[in-house]
């Protein structure tokens, strides 16, 4: 008998068309300020958001729908430039 060892480690949203079902930007406390000086456009944020709000794919810099961002902070944590910084929504 055989046992399937094998460890799901994370997610890729592939239909970049359909976004997060809510808009969630009138409760957001922090929101995403993208540096594009420092951006390498990567695609990874757009890959790893939650509510699918941004648009990017590897080779064009990333775009936040900020109706859909939750300001949870994942793309800032995991961009590898550190191009992406979260900061105080105005109010």
């Amino acid at each position: 008998m055989s046992q399937d060892k094998s460890v799901i480690k994370g997610f890729a949203l592939m239909d970049m068309s359909v976004r997060g079902g809510q808009y969630v930007g009138n409760w957001r406390v922090l929101m995403p300020v993208v540096d594009e000086s420092k951006c390498v456009a990567c695609g990874l944020c757009a890959t790893i958001c939650p509510e699918a709000a941004i648009k990017g794919k590897p080779k064009v810099k990333p775009k936040i729908d900020m109706r859909f961002c939750k300001g949870c902070g994942v793309c800032a944590n995991e961009c590898p430039s550190k191009a992406i910084e979260m900061k105080k929504e105005a109010a």
